[in-house]
């Protein structure tokens, strides 16, 4: 196991951890006196103008890792940022970093709620991010810990791959996604497979599905997370024999609070696992949090107790030992929790609750859409008025043919009373459903 320095020092550790791990090969096919040089010119710029805070927007991973270097080097407060953000997202960020950040030194600031149309930063410290690394490394039972990272560095998903490999000793490969899918023999002659992690969204996990997969089953294990999996996906995964470990985590949990070994899932098991080491997982009515608590008889909001939880949402530094998720889950007996869907996606029509994912799934089990989600329409009558949205599979669907095919499937209640045929279901770059997006289109077409 790894230990940091005390707090004071921080910075200056990881900056000196890695230059270490650079001149060691850390970064996969990469010359790492480069970075290094470059987190240096980085440094000898901010001797003539020290700035307040280090903002790193870039898509260049190795360019991103020389920025936090150098924001590491400094002591200085660090924003993640998305270099797709609009004008109306920078400028959201803009005002916050004129707020006096004295008390945000060597705190990293992760972007979160983007797809809501409104920017917040969930404040981690290297302690609460290490605390997540330690409860990985723990429950997987590894001492270095080497991954291939799709996903980006600014996104919670892509900093942990980061933070996983260095501070554990083992080896990062960071590769384009599109160039992956174009030309898979390069990672599977540059790396032994069967010693490495990779992190993919659903949607990702998809399109190499639909590709020649093979090689996907070499890895030790597929991490999965960011949106909910679709059952036909899953099933697809394991007639493949993937090693699939769905997770269930969050941008304010530092990632990963739940993990599902690949052994679990070809076994059938689709949950999300149980809590890592660092973290306990419960319903809302919970009196007492643990980890194998009985609640398979109760569904509600999810509490997360973890020494990973964000210090909060900056610029609040309001330290909290317990998070309730907007995610609406069960725990079984065994202590496995299974996600039933957002609260904030339900939809309540004819005084009913209705979550989205359960129609979804049984829409996507006719085979005729690509894509589908479920949203709530205001509706005089019923309050909301369940609408779906839908990319057609082939040929155009009515309907009237959709509603065919689910009929009797599902309870009366939560039936479409619109559908809806699109192009696309607007999704994020980890394929989470942009919600707002859909509504606007599905009140367009009403």
């Amino acid at each position: 196991m790894f230990n940091l320095p005390k707090s004071g020092a921080t910075g200056e550790w990881i900056y000196d951890r890695c230059c270490q791990r650079l001149d060691d090969g850390w970064l996969v096919g990469t010359d790492g006196k480069a970075v290094i040089d470059r987190a240096e010119q980085i440094l000898a710029a901010c001797t003539i103008e020290r700035p307040h805070f280090t903002s790193i927007a870039t898509s260049d991973p190795l360019e991103f890792i020389a920025m936090l270097m150098a924001g590491c080097k400094l002591n200085l407060p660090i924003f993640l940022a998305n270099p797709g953000w609009g004008t109306f997202e920078r400028e959201q960020v803009s005002k916050l970093t004129t707020l006096d950040l004295t008390q945000h030194q060597q705190l990293i600031m992760i972007p979160t709620g983007g797809s809501s149309g409104i920017i917040k930063f969930a404040t981690h410290s290297w302690e609460t991010l290490s605390a997540t690394v330690r409860g990985f490394q723990e429950f997987y039972e590894l001492e270095h810990i080497n991954t291939v990272c799709t996903l980006p560095l600014y996104h919670v998903s892509g900093l942990m791959q980061l933070c996983r490999s260095l501070l554990t000793g083992g080896k990062l490969a960071i590769v384009d996604f599109h160039e992956l899918c174009a030309n898979p023999v390069i990672l599977t002659k540059q790396l032994e497979l069967e010693h490495y992690f990779i992190s993919l969204v659903p949607t990702q996990l998809a399109k190499l599905l639909a590709l020649n997969s093979a090689w996907l089953a070499r890895f030790d294990t597929i991490l999965l997370g960011g949106a909910p999996p679709s059952s036909e996906l899953l099933n697809s995964a394991r007639i493949a024999r993937l090693p699939i470990a769905l997770t269930y985590g969050m941008t304010e949990t530092g990632s990963q609070v739940t993990s599902l070994k690949p052994a679990e899932f070809l076994a059938g098991n689709r949950s999300c696992g149980k809590a890592l080491p660092h973290a306990k997982i419960g319903i809302k009515s919970d009196s007492k949090l643990t980890n194998n608590t009985p609640q398979s008889d109760r569904v509600g909001s999810i509490q997360i107790q973890a020494t990973s939880l964000m210090f909060g949402y900056f610029p609040d530094l309001d330290r909290q030992f317990e998070f309730e998720s907007d995610d609406i889950g069960t725990i079984d007996k065994d202590g496995y929790l299974t996600i039933v869907d957002r609260n904030s996606s339900k939809i309540i029509s004819g005084g009913e609750n209705i979550y989205p994912i359960e129609v979804v799934e049984v829409i996507m089990a006719t085979g005729l859409v690509a894509d589908v989600w479920v949203v709530g329409l205001s509706d005089c009558y019923w309050g909301q008025a369940v609408t779906a949205v839908y990319v057609a599979r082939e040929l155009p669907v009515s309907a009237a043919i959709l509603s065919a095919a689910i009929a009797g499937k599902i309870s009366k209640y939560k039936l479409p009373k619109y559908w809806v045929s699109v192009d696309r279901i607007p999704r994020n770059s980890l394929g989470k459903v942009l919600t707002n997006e859909v509504e606007n289109l599905a009140r367009a077409a009403r």
